[in-house]
């Protein structure tokens, strides 16, 4: 029941316009990942940066284009 309630509130952050970058935090270990993954089902085009993994990080620190970074994802 709470990961529907948290679905919910996915899809009407995703229906506002404009809407701000979306942020998930939280203790380890939780669901945050599995929600965010759940919610990427409902889209055809799903792109999951991890900051936390330097290979997806990397481009983070090479430049704060963000053409730059919008090509390389």
């Amino acid at each position: 029941m709470y990961e529907r309630e948290l679905i919910s509130q996915l899809r009407q952050w995703s229906e506002r316009t404009p809407r701000k970058p979306l942020v998930i935090r939280g203790a380890r270990q939780v669901g945050k990942s599995t929600l965010v993954h759940e919610f990427g089902k409902e889209f055809d085009v799903f792109i999951e940066v991890n900051l936390e993994l330097s290979e997806d990080a990397h481009i983070f620190t090479q430049t704060d284009d963000v053409k730059a970074i919008w090509q390389y994802l």
